[in-house]
């Protein structure tokens, strides 16, 4: 069943009434064409159907549509979209402007009454400035919509996005309104209750759309708990932290706190050597049902987060420093694992796991021809420093509680206890390649000089003899996914950089790439959900200084997690990074295409993992001694 969706009340025909139906039947989808330079307004206006079939041709440039209709129509498989008979144009206000688009009809005209109102597919033209790519995919996330595939005229300075309106976009950071609880609307203080919100529906697409039921009880990953448990323990970490802090007694059934409190992450080496984890039950008939599950996850997001807000915002509760702090820590470890359930449901994609839904299956053909096209790096490596760098910010968890700051909340920048405190690194001379290690060259690596040295990445998947790379549609070939970045264990890409007279780029060296050259979210970069899988990287070239993106993919470093100098662990969630030091475990930096913006962008967040844990979206680059 189609859903509802915005329109404008000023729409109306320019065309005179036909034969076919005003309104498609349900499940049919609508097209529309935008000629115009359409504002964000008029776009999340546009009445796209979310969750559909509907899609946007937004031409951009100046020249004749013709061609590039006829491309579309092939990426969408639908030849009608050439089809004179097929398009109307309707009237709209964009601003203070006048504009026409065009929409498809219901059925084909039998019959036009009024020949002069037909529709010249063959004359149309778009004539506006070209807009920059990031700003469109701006445009387009703060309008509620999302380009499946951008496809390029050969013939004229025109470009064509087709746009769906999937069933969420993140906005940008410098979006973030400014309210009674955060006034400066810094995005990196106090989270909003639309964050939540944002947050909860990203997991529950997951959650509930893309795991069936025969997989709830299921472990796509060993080494880690069946869903079941997450969806369990995103409520209950929520419920723990906020109930200790204003002194109540939490919600739900009191053996969820012990049950589903928190998950695993045993030595790869030796499974059964693990921090404090919760004791889980071991038959499948022992766990709570999923309906009960999702009853107390919604009683914590009403009566605890819900409750919390409303009391701060009608003024009953002050906003103090630890309020924030513990807000923020819910929020961003809600983010965190979304992507560790993806990264874990991958490996059931095509098995099981569910696409995605309410997001279009990637033209896969059309994406992997325009991937091929991208121009490599310049130069082969970049050389940086020597530099002092700063690292990391002050957000010592302790100053909370200090009279003084206990309420400063409007201008501080939370962070997680391994962010702190500000400190000074001295970055010696080296250079570093432009781009991760890719999956077409360390499969050259893994069948040639590396054979029987490096294990098969887990992101890739063998079929009839064919390796393909896992996305979360399923496995496709690798000419598709041979330029995105490779995710695989630290210890395997250290032996393809070591093969190459290289090695990993310790944690301050790769800081100072990224701070360089790694583009943000509002600059295009794959975070926040754009895409549901890699990328290319794009950066190296002469366009914008050699600045680009790295494909959205965590990356590895040669740092150890381990305490610095002023390190002060958390007591909100004891053992946060402590438990982790071990040896064991790296430091990486970056966002991956599932990371959420404000995770994504904060240049002070440090991820880790085991050195040989496969699993995550982590890829790396090589760097050399200079």
């Amino acid at each position: 069943m189609r859903s509802s969706s915005p329109s404008s009340s000023s729409d109306s025909f320019l065309s005179s009434p036909s034969t076919a139906p005003s309104t498609p039947p349900p499940d049919h989808p609508i097209y529309y064409i935008v000629l115009h330079d359409a504002s964000i307004g008029f776009l999340r206006t546009l009445p796209v159907a979310k969750s559909t079939g509907d899609r946007v041709l937004l031409f951009n440039g100046c020249g004749f549509v013709r061609d590039l209709l006829a491309d579309a129509a092939l990426v969408l498989g639908d030849k009608s979209v050439l089809d004179n008979a097929r398009w109307e144009p309707v009237a709209a206000q964009d601003g203070d402007s006048q504009i026409v688009y065009y929409k498809t009809v219901g059925e084909m005209r039998l019959s036009t009454p009024d020949e002069n109102a037909a529709i010249a597919l063959d004359k149309l033209q778009c004539g506006i400035e070209p807009v920059d790519q990031a700003e469109a995919l701006n445009r387009f996330c703060e309008a509620g919509l999302r380009s499946m595939v951008v496809l390029m005229s050969k013939s004229s300075p025109v470009t064509l996005h087709i746009l769906e309106r999937p069933p969420l976009t993140y906005p940008l950071l410098s979006s973030t309104p400014a309210t009674a609880l955060n006034p400066r609307a810094n995005p990196y203080s106090i989270p909003a209750l639309s964050e939540f919100e944002r947050g909860w529906a990203t997991w529950d697409l997951v959650t509930l759309g893309m795991i069936p039921p025969t997989l709830l009880h299921s472990k796509p990953i060993d080494l880690r708990h069946k869903p079941l448990f997450y969806i369990g323990h995103l409520p209950t970490f929520a419920n723990i932290l906020l109930s200790r802090l204003i002194a109540t007694r939490p919600v739900g059934p009191r053996h969820y706190l012990t049950t589903f409190e928190r998950g695993i992450d045993p030595i790869v080496d030796d499974p059964e050597h693990c921090h404090s984890h919760s004791e889980v039950p071991e038959r499948d008939e022992d766990w709570p049902a999923l309906e009960e599950v999702l009853a107390y996850r919604d009683e914590v997001r009403e009566k605890v987060i819900g409750r919390i807000f409303h009391e701060m915002e009608r003024g009953e509760r002050p906003v103090t420093r630890r309020m924030a702090r513990t807000l923020m820590m819910v929020l961003e470890h809600d983010g965190f694992h979304i992507e560790t359930l993806l990264y874990m449901l991958i490996q059931r994609a095509g098995t099981g796991m569910l696409p995605p839904p309410g997001f279009a299956t990637p033209p896969w053909e059309a994406l992997a021809a325009q991937w091929d096209t991208i121009p490599p790096p310049t130069t082969a490596t970049v050389t940086l420093g020597p530099c002092d760098l700063v690292m990391g910010h002050d957000d010592q968890e302790p100053d909370d509680l200090l009279p003084e700051l206990e309420l400063a909340v409007a201008d501080h920048e939370f962070g997680w206890d391994n962010e702190s405190p500000r400190r000074v690194m001295h970055v010696g001379k080296f250079s570093v390649e432009w781009r991760p290690v890719t999956n077409g060259e360390f499969e050259a690596f893994w069948r040639g000089a590396g054979k029987g040295k490096v294990n098969m990445p887990v992101s890739w998947i063998e079929e009839d003899g064919e390796v393909k790379v896992r996305t979360l549609y399923g496995p496709v070939p690798m000419r598709y996914a041979r330029h995105w970045p490779v995710l695989t264990a630290y210890d395997d890409l250290a032996k393809y950089a070591a093969h190459k007279g290289g090695r990993i780029p310790t944690e301050p060296e790769l800081r100072l790439f990224l701070d360089t050259y790694q583009v943000s979210y509002a600059e295009g970069a794959n975070t926040g959900f754009r895409h549901w899988h890699p990328l290319p990287a794009t950066a190296g070239t002469a366009d914008n200084g050699g600045r680009g993106s790295n494909g959205g993919v965590w990356e590895w470093t040669a740092t150890a997690l381990d305490a610095h100098e002023g390190f002060v662990g958390t007591g909100i969630f004891p053992g946060y990074s402590s438990d982790f030091f071990d040896g064991k475990h790296q430091v990486v930096l970056g966002a991956s295409y599932a990371t959420i913006p404000r995770l994504g962008d904060r240049r002070t967040v440090r991820n880790f993992y085991q050195h040989n844990y496969p699993y995550p979206w982590v890829g790396a680059r090589v760097a050399y001694d200079a």
